[in-house]
């Protein structure tokens, strides 16, 4: 878990297709594309295409990454909206709640992940105040999960890293009340 008050650094990798870029990045999959296709944001070409799509090599994109990153927490920014924080919150404690299910519904899990993630580009778009960094906090490391429809004891490392954001949820509330 990151510590509050700093984002947390995404893992480097050898090679980046959209929703890679998109979790490093924090932003949605599909603003990638359209920002891709219009090559705007100084987005980079892609180093290969793929009948999957195209492919960067990290050396290509992550100085793009690292960029948006930084330019994603300016003074500027709109602060978070309370609801969306809220929300936010109330789908960490779901997704908490559904690995907590035995067996885990995968349809369930999916959905749950995919209502968190859907709220990345609001909590990345917003100021980098208290609030702004504790929604960061929570949704980074949550949005990027993916899991294991076979495994159990992928389920469970996916588990365990869910609760572990669960003092974040504190936090938030805290902040909002």
């Amino acid at each position: 878990m990151t510590v509050p008050g700093r984002r947390a650094a995404h893992p480097r990798r050898a090679f980046y297709g959209i929703a890679e870029i998109a979790d490093a990045a924090e932003l949605s999959r599909q603003l990638v594309t359209v920002w891709r296709r219009r090559r705007s944001h100084g987005m980079p070409e892609p180093d290969a295409e793929l009948s999957s799509g195209p492919i960067w090599r990290g050396e290509t994109i992550e100085p793009w990454i690292d960029r948006v990153r930084a330019e994603r927490g300016r003074a500027d920014a709109p602060p978070l909206d309370r609801a969306i924080a809220l929300r936010a919150c109330r789908r960490a404690l779901r997704l908490a709640a559904v690995l907590l299910e035995r067996p885990v519904r995968v349809r369930l899990l999916s959905q749950a992940l995919s209502e968190l993630r859907e709220l990345r580009p609001d909590v990345s778009a917003s100021a980098d105040d208290e609030l702004g960094r504790a929604a960061r906090t929570l949704l980074t490391p949550l949005a990027g999960l993916e899991f294991d429809t076979v495994g159990t004891d992928a389920n469970g490392r996916l588990r365990d890293r869910v609760l572990e954001t669960l003092p974040v949820v504190r936090e938030i509330v805290r902040l909002v009340d």
